[in-house]
């Protein structure tokens, strides 16, 4: 009854965190997808880019809402067991001992990969249609990545039947999974640990303050941690081949994961 307890409750807080900050989402996909030798955005930067999109598109349609349904229905799966089994796996990992920095890392990786090997298709298609996002005129895009291209996906349910009659199971709504759930095992491992440690580390009255100030650092360390294979997953996502996406020698792709697509 905890597990499900935790669980439930872990789905629909993380569903909350994300729907706000749908457009920093959005934002992030439009920057990692940006081809620089036919850009779109004037100003390939975070702030660059939501100007633009809230100028040509509207802070509601083009930056709030892109993918918004596919994003909370993910976040409610893979919240409540990334989030919600956390504490039993650990404790069953560190046999109802003390745990260490090894053991929360580990049962961190442990429901992260799980909570995304289960909402991989719909990270799929929150990432595809918020790529696609722009303002639509005659059918096709006058805004946005897909400017001029003919409209791919009317919702979220169209976007599942369409992806999977195309492109099947595992290259379309499966489309990358071993990059998203090993980014997903990082973030994990690396946020859940890092929120643990600091909240010991702290030695803090339990409290608001106390949650808010771990979860924003942890946050912080985790995504900087997985941000080159998230630019990877995203890129894999929108159909790109795995060979494609690493075919650049080692050092130049990282210089490239580093610049202004990573920020």
């Amino acid at each position: 009854m905890t597990v499900l307890k935790e669980c439930l409750a872990a789905g629909p807080g993380c569903a909350i965190a994300n729907g706000l900050l749908n457009s920093f989402e959005t934002t992030k996909v439009k920057l990692q997808l940006h081809d620089k030798s036919n850009p779109v955005y004037h100003n390939p930067t975070t702030r660059g880019v939501m100007l633009q999109i809230s100028k040509e598109e509207g802070v509601i349609h083009g930056l709030l809402t892109p993918g918004l349904t596919a994003s909370l229905t993910r976040s409610v799966l893979y919240g409540a067991y990334r989030v919600g089994l956390y504490s039993t796996v650990r404790s069953k990992i560190s046999q109802d001992e003390e745990p260490t920095l090894y053991h929360r890392i580990l049962s961190g990786m442990v429901t992260g990969g799980l909570g995304s090997m289960i909402s991989c298709p719909l990270d799929v298609v929150r990432t595809r249609m918020q790529a696609d996002s722009g303002v639509v005129h005659n059918n096709r895009y006058i805004t946005g990545l897909r400017r001029g291209q003919l409209v791919r996906y009317e919702g979220m349910t169209e976007a599942f039947i369409k992806i999977f009659k195309q492109e099947g199971l595992m290259n379309g709504l499966y489309r990358g999974a071993s990059v998203t759930i090993l980014r997903a095992s990082l973030l994990n491992g690396a946020q859940l640990a890092s929120y643990d440690t600091l909240k010991k580390r702290l030695g803090w009255q339990e409290g608001p303050l106390d949650h808010c100030v771990c979860a924003l650092l942890s946050g912080v360390i985790a995504q900087t941690v997985v941000m080159p294979i998230d630019t990877i997953k995203s890129q894999m996502m929108l159909g790109k081949q795995w060979r494609d996406v690493i075919s650049m020698p080692l050092i130049e792709e990282f210089r490239r994961l580093l610049g202004v697509e990573a920020i």
